[in-house]
């Protein structure tokens, strides 16, 4: 049968000059009019049949022109015209096939590149080199005031010009990120900073296997075997471990929440605070990112899929940028997302400002908050199927071949269930109240018998692995779930998992865990997992840029995915050190230097 993926030699095609010509193009085999043997037909057919199977009769290839197919009209030729002459070609090579193909999708590069440095482009320059300036300035001024005398050293950073150098510091942010917290409570809550750490790499390395899936492989049969496989459920079924990551911000909100206010009077400057501290914290690092991909990310190399890995996020991003900054992207052309990965930032700030709603009413009477939870509990499991019922979604996100390509976003189940924040509302109610009965329970020790520790250890870990190795039964093309069934899933799945991962934590904080809770303690990486949220911002566009780098076909194999994996895993954390360092360390500094300067202004 014909190669489903092919490409070129695409950097001999340029080296043509003024002569080149490099298209990528999807094309459409059909049986040959009056051919008498259609064995590979029937064949492509029959492998079409299963949906874990890549389409055999779509041909993904990247090709040289003037080498592949000289008679295609190459200068001044349309698209269109370019179309018709290469599904003439390669019809001509298919005929020994008993095939004939159609171009239906198609994309042409010459030795010019296609993007062009425009004033946007300039002004996000512009911006970066100054902040690389005054970092650079702020570092040598603290880092020299530092071989001074701790008098001349507290009088130099004392000042007004001083305090501001500090915020832009790298050494000074270095120390902070470095400081151990010497605090009861923050010491019990260490372990979230290992779980999201490890829970940050899990999402990096599903990212970074979507990535290599969908893209031109040499062997597809791994990828059509890949539904069978035990351990490929935890990536093909694992988009439900952003659950953890809801819960953990859940968690810190309410114990925060209740924290605070029993220590001063309840007002809503203090509601008001809280949010807008959140957003400038996110935001700013975030805004970096999108400004990047919006401008200068296309920039940085050419390759055979370098416009469909990245010229797309290119152009995402310079159209639906402002939806990312007011954190609406998970409802606003979902499907055309600048940096996909972000519509759990948008719908985690959505039940963020919910659940200070949730908050506040509790506040006002605690006799109702159990109510109140288990009524935001019940709607999180009932609005997800719910919606389940209504759009006839499938049960599970299928990750097959062709859903790959589109690396998901053209699913309904993405649109309807994976991206609102409304289907998240009982992962998030459930950190809440976990946070809640910490903060009520926080002194005493709960689970001090044997058979509570051994009961712990069982729904921890069979709830989250039996909700996401349930794929391999759902996957099955024979299983044809009903309505009803794939509402009830829907509704309980991820809150399940959310339930063991809030118990996990509630565990670990009444020193359960044995080895599970030594590894989430580590001290290295409470360390490391400070830099977790910008190493989320940033990997998704390393890999990219990785992926769109692409030369040839790649032979899948599991020791290549790990390899590529682990690559993306620590480029994705020195970027993120970087952009954690330049950018979301002196925002911090500077919103805290500033709020505590309005605070002294109202006290005086």
């Amino acid at each position: 049968m014909p190669e489903l993926f092919h490409l070129d030699d695409f950097d001999r095609c340029l080296m043509l000059g003024e002569n080149a010509l490099y298209c990528t193009f999807k094309m459409q085999l059909a049986p040959l009019d009056g051919a008498a043997d259609l064995k590979v037909w029937e064949t492509m057919q029959e492998l079409n049949s299963s949906r874990k199977n890549f389409r055999h009769d779509w041909l993904r290839h990247g090709i040289c022109v003037p080498f592949t197919c000289p008679n295609v009209v190459q200068n001044g030729s349309t698209n269109k015209i370019r179309q018709k002459g290469i599904s003439d070609c390669y019809s001509a090579k298919l005929k020994g096939y008993g095939l004939k193909g159609h171009v239906t999708k198609i994309h042409c590069e010459t030795e010019k590149s296609l993007y062009r440095v425009d004033y946007l482009d300039t002004i996000v320059a512009i911006v970066l080199l100054s902040l690389l300036v005054i970092v650079t300035y702020s570092s040598l001024y603290e880092g020299v005031a530092r071989y001074k005398s701790k008098e001349d050293y507290d009088r130099i950073t004392s000042t007004k010009y001083g305090k501001i150098m500090q915020c832009f510091s790298i050494p000074k942010n270095w120390d902070r990120l470095s400081m151990v917290h010497t605090d009861p409570d923050a010491n019990q809550l260490k372990c979230m900073n290992g779980m999201r750490f490890f829970s940050m790499i899990a999402v990096v390395v599903c990212h970074s296997f979507m990535a290599s899936s969908c893209g031109f492989v040499s062997n597809p049969q791994y990828m059509e075997k890949m539904t069978f496989d035990p351990k490929a459920m935890l990536f093909l079924n694992g988009h439900t471990a952003t659950q953890t990551f809801f819960v953990m911000s859940g968690w810190l909100l309410s114990y925060h929440f209740f924290l605070t206010f029993e220590k001063v009077h309840f007002q809503f400057t203090y509601i008001l605070y809280a949010f807008v501290h959140r957003y400038v914290r996110l935001t700013i690092p975030l805004a970096v990112v999108v400004a990047i991909n919006a401008t200068w990310l296309p920039h940085l190399a050419r390759g055979p899929v370098w416009d469909q890995a990245v010229g797309n996020e290119y152009r995402s991003c310079r159209k639906n940028w402002w939806a990312n900054l007011l954190y609406v992207n998970n409802y606003y052309e979902e499907r055309n997302m600048c940096l996909p990965h972000s519509w759990y930032l948008a719908a985690d700030t959505q039940l963020f400002l919910y659940s200070l709603l949730l908050l506040s009413i509790i506040w006002k009477n605690r006799r109702i908050a159990s109510k109140v939870f288990a009524a935001s509990l019940i709607m999180g499991v009932l609005v997800p199927g719910i919606l389940a019922y209504i759009h006839d979604i499938h049960i599970v996100l299928r990750a097959y071949p062709e859903n790959l390509q589109t690396r998901l976003v053209n699913l309904p189940e993405w649109s309807y269930f994976m991206v609102p924040g409304h289907t998240s509302i009982g992962g998030y109610t459930i950190g809440l109240i976990g946070g809640y009965l910490y903060y009520k329970n926080r002194n005493k020790k709960l689970f001090a018998k044997t058979y509570q520790h051994i009961l712990w250890f069982v729904v921890v870990f069979s709830f989250p692995l039996t909700v996401i190795l349930l794929g391999l039964l759902l996957h099955d093309d024979n299983y044809t779930p009903s309505s009803l069934e794939t509402a009830v899933y829907v509704g309980l799945s991820r809150n399940l998992y959310a339930f063991g991962m809030c118990l996990m934590i509630f565990g670990f904080t009444q020193n359960i865990g044995w080895l599970v809770k030594d590894i989430v303690m580590i001290p290295d990486l409470q360390f490391l997992g400070k830099f977790s949220y910008c190493v989320y911002l940033v990997h998704f566009t390393i890999i990219l840029i990785r992926s769109g780098h692409t030369r040839s076909t790649i032979y899948i194999s599991d020791p290549e995915m790990i390899h590529r994996a682990i690559g993306d895993v620590v480029i994705s954390t020195v970027f993120g050190v970087v952009l954690c360092l330049f950018v979301e360390m002196p925002t911090s500094a500077l919103e805290k230097l500033i709020m505590s300067k309005e605070r002294k202004s109202k006290v005086g």
